[in-house]
């Protein structure tokens, strides 16, 4: 059995909140003694659904919205494998390269207006900032004179052809009036693409001489970087904008080399940061580095994570729990997920309603590398506790010890 000798103080700030009345909803009590004229079958059936009930919630904790404030817990699936055969290593989180862009004028341009800020989440396609660019209305105008050249030379080319057929003109003058309309056909059609390239469709700039550009993100995400104003000229090198989508990152795990042959792609990996509220997040292995860093002795792997609240960021320093294959898998949870209530192993797990946690007795096997085998009482995938089962048992005690003393 674990033994329990940390965080006492918070244990007592519980069992104060609890006994005092803050708190959990002790069922049973109202209509106690209602009914005493109905006959002792009625009686005896009414107690023991009454016992049965208060079977089912002595191992169960309700917490309300102001309890759970104090409280960092954290659920996720148990794990599948052996204790013993979890790989733990250091990790970094980086973003996914794909995942990243810098965004800035493909041409020199003065900021007009910025339509974003800080924070924001970012669509694709959606507008950054608009700009007024002097090289951007030249390349409108060529494209206009183009316009213009090209259907005066398509005409002379068409009138040539004609006068060829009837034998007025000659080959050569009709050739040199088909080489004037191809010509300015395909210089039409690159003016067109730089345009294109651009993201501008019109042709029209305003009375200034100016032509209005608009800035777009090319990915879905949150803007992380809005280094410009109004007014600032921006060149084509600039990026002044950064967009980032950090629902998914890697996590890049230093392994050492005696590990090294428990490593295969598809392996399940679990990510815990030692610094803010406990979370735990999972990943698989994507890529094994085929060198060795011979300094340290370890090789790079890389994990894809999913992360939906877009908590984890670059820089980000944590503990990797790569999960080996194994043909006798058990349900792995974290040591702290195991706490002892009235002499049994539990291991909490959500309940139907917000706020609700039942104490599950397990049956625990081997521990290692912090974490533990549960032999009996869940299954591999289901959700538990993993972090802020001790407050969990705290607070189960303390209702415990108020409805004992309460009879």
């Amino acid at each position: 059995m674990l033994q329990i000798t940390r965080r006492l103080p918070l244990a007592l700030l519980l069992a104060a909140l609890f006994v005092s009345g803050a708190p959990l909803a002790q069922e049973g009590d109202a209509g106690e003694h209602e009914g005493e004229s109905h006959q002792d079958d009625g009686k005896q059936g009414h107690e023991e659904e009454r016992e049965e009930k208060h079977n089912e919630e002595e191992g169960a904790v309700h917490l309300t919205e102001a309890q759970q404030s104090l409280l960092n817990i954290a659920v996720s699936p148990a794990a599948s494998g052996r204790a013993n055969e979890n790989i733990r290593a250091p990790v970094e989180i980086i973003f996914v390269p794909d995942l990243v862009a810098k965004v800035g004028p493909l041409l020199e341009a003065k900021v007009s207006k910025v339509l974003v800020d800080l924070g924001d989440r970012i669509s694709t396609g959606d507008t950054l900032a608009t700009l007024d660019s002097v090289m951007l209305a030249r390349v409108r105008a060529r494209m206009q004179s183009l316009t213009a050249k090209k259907t005066a030379a398509e005409a002379e080319y068409k009138r040539e052809r004609s006068l060829q057929k009837q034998g007025i003109s000659s080959e050569e003058e009709f050739l040199a009036a088909k080489a004037r309309f191809l010509t300015m056909a395909a210089e039409l059609n690159a003016a067109r693409e730089e345009l294109k390239a651009y993201g501008v469709s019109s042709s029209q700039s305003d009375a200034s001489g100016l032509a209005s550009y608009a800035l777009k993100s090319p990915i879905n995400g949150v803007l992380e970087k809005r280094d410009v104003v109004i007014g600032q000229t921006l060149s084509a090198s600039d990026t002044p904008f950064l967009v980032v989508n950090n629902r998914k990152v890697w996590a890049m795990i230093k392994v050492a080399e005696s590990d090294i042959d428990q490593l295969t792609l598809g392996n399940d990996v679990r990510i815990q940061l030692p610094s803010g509220k406990p979370r735990v997040y999972v990943g698989k292995v994507s890529w094994i580095s085929t060198q060795l860093d011979e300094t340290s002795r370890t090789v790079l792997v890389r994990a894809e994570v999913d992360t939906p609240e877009g908590y984890l960021r670059p820089g980000m320093f944590g503990t990797a729990l790569v999960s080996s294959p194994s043909d006798a898998a058990l349900p792995l949870v974290p040591r702290d997920a195991v706490q002892t209530v009235e002499g049994r192993d539990v291991v909490f797990v959500p309940g139907a309603e917000r706020g609700e946690y039942q104490a599950t007795p397990v049956k625990i096997g081997a521990e290692a590398n912090g974490w533990i085998e549960i032999q009996e009482g869940i299954r591999s995938g289901q959700v538990v506790v993993a972090n802020g089962a001790f407050d969990l048992m705290s607070a189960l005690t303390a209702k415990n010890r108020s409805a004992s003393h309460g009879h």
